[in-house]
């Protein structure tokens, strides 16, 4: 009987906690006395916390996704940097009771704005026209929300609330929100989306399993020692493919073409590589890692000659606001391509000159680590822009099509090729009602003293004439 008293107890004390939680998020009158204090539902809250996470986690990832126990990490990263605040705040203020108080608070107001994460994780908001306005409204909507209730929390939690009240509780909640950072730089989700498991009736094996894993290192080995060497004399240029988002197709067909163009209009026909993530190509591709780019990168690296060959690198994939591309085949856990690393690998290669386009959301951001003098880069956004076109039902990224599918598949010219992909996809925007990605290109001065030629001796290759 103890037991079954003491748990409709601390049900009660839940469910009053919760209540309150929503009264001081939505900024009505609550108290220190409505909230009920201790351990027991620290930890309650602690657990309906990470329930809301992974249902939130669950919708985003769409249709049969893929669990990872590695949230695991991130929860208790939360809880505990949580508590650790709480201490912090207890010390600063002479107040003991904060240790408790302050985490129990702001955990039973978290659901709250759980809902409205839900609400902007919903499918129908995420890749619809007005999806990615919405989905940006409500993100500094929650931020805001957030600091609201970390400041109510706080001015809360203070007893007594004299003296410098104001103060006191805006310097707590601003402690609070530095967490936010922590938070987002820490994230884990509970469900990646998985990428299909059948096409046709086939059904592929997971990366990790031992078929697939002791075929990838033979498909590297065969894909690099199969490269041409350079032709004295002959400006070659050389193409790296690297797609490494695997739950959208819509990657490896934009390589796909990228690779067949290329190898035909640009005479990169058996000078040509790609590393991509998907599971159609597992069996026929080496996987995109970073690990493995450096590799090929390396080996093209040494059977170019450095002072006259080009190497062009196309990156497909999602980016985020770190400008950092995403590189996710659940469920291996590889490490994402940011811009500094993309640079160390070209430099340890003694790749000189260099193309490279990446097309990603805020993909500008890999200009100024990237440029230099006999660089050209192209990308498909500003660095503070989205680009568009992703998505599993996808046929192309609109980068993708503009620029593979329609400018260079005309024009011989790269940098005018671009402005023409630059200005079909400004004319989709308007017509969709979309915010401008703004892509950007940025041309080396020996690069573009350099151009000109390469361009005339791959049109001479292709029409049979001489150089």
């Amino acid at each position: 009987m103890i037991a079954i008293s003491s748990v409709r107890q601390a049900s009660i004390d839940l469910s009053r906690n919760l209540q309150s939680g929503l009264r001081l998020a939505f900024g009505l009158p609550v108290s220190l006395l409505a909230f009920r204090v201790n351990v027991r539902q620290l930890l309650l809250l602690l657990c309906i916390d990470v329930l809301i996470g992974v249902t939130n986690d669950y919708v985003r990832a769409g249709a049969d996704p893929t669990l990872s126990m590695h949230a695991i990490v991130y929860e208790g990263f939360e809880a505990a940097a949580l508590l650790v605040m709480g201490a912090l705040l207890s010390a600063a203020f002479r107040q003991p009771h904060l240790r408790l108080a302050v985490p129990v608070i702001v955990l039973a107001s978290d659901p709250a704005a759980g809902v409205l994460n839900f609400v902007l994780a919903l499918p129908g908001n995420q890749g619809a026209v007005l999806g990615y306005s919405l989905q940006w409204l409500g993100f500094w909507l929650l931020v805001a929300w957030i600091a609201f209730i970390y400041w109510r929390a706080i001015a809360t939690a203070l007893m007594p609330r004299q003296p410098r009240f104001w103060l006191r509780s805006l310097a707590g909640a601003a402690l609070l929100l530095a967490g936010v950072p922590l938070a987002i730089w820490a994230y884990q989700p509970w469900f990646y989306a998985a990428p299909p498991a059948t096409l046709q009736g086939t059904r592929y094996p997971s990366p990790a399993s031992e078929a697939v894993l002791i075929k990838q290192p033979q498909l590297l080995y065969e894909a690099v020692t199969e490269l041409e060497d350079e032709r004295p004399r002959v400006t070659d240029l050389y193409f790296v493919g690297f797609a490494p988002y695997a739950a959208e197709d819509v990657f490896r067909k934009d390589m796909e073409v990228a690779r067949a163009l290329f190898d035909d209009r640009f005479d990169t026909d058996g000078r040509s590589i790609v590393l991509i993530n998907n599971p159609r190509t597992m069996l026929e591709a080496p996987f995109a890692t970073v690990s493995n780019l450096r590799a090929t990168l390396s080996a093209i690296g040494d059977m170019i000659d450095p002072d006259q060959d080009v190497v062009m690198v196309y990156l497909t994939s999602h980016g985020g606001r770190d400008h950092k591309l995403a590189v996710e085949f659940p469920p291996l856990q590889l490490e994402a391509l940011a811009p500094a690393t993309l640079k160390e690998m070209l430099d340890g290669a003694g790749i000189k000159w260099r193309i490279i386009v990446v097309s990603a959301c805020y993909s500008g951001g890999f200009i100024e680590p990237l440029k230099d003098d006999y660089t050209l880069i192209m990308t498909a956004s500003a660095a503070d822009r989205t680009s568009f076109g992703c998505g599993s039902e996808s046929e192309a990224t609109y980068f993708g099509d503009a620029l593979f599918q329609h400018a260079l598949r005309f024009e011989d010219s790269f940098v005018k090729a671009f402005e023409q992909a630059k200005q079909r996809i400004a004319e989709r925007e308007r017509t969709e009602k979309r915010e401008s990605s703004n892509p950007q290109l940025f041309v080396g001065d020996k690069m573009a003293a350099k151009l000109p030629r390469l361009e005339a001796e791959l049109r001479a290759r292709r029409s049979g004439g001489a150089i």
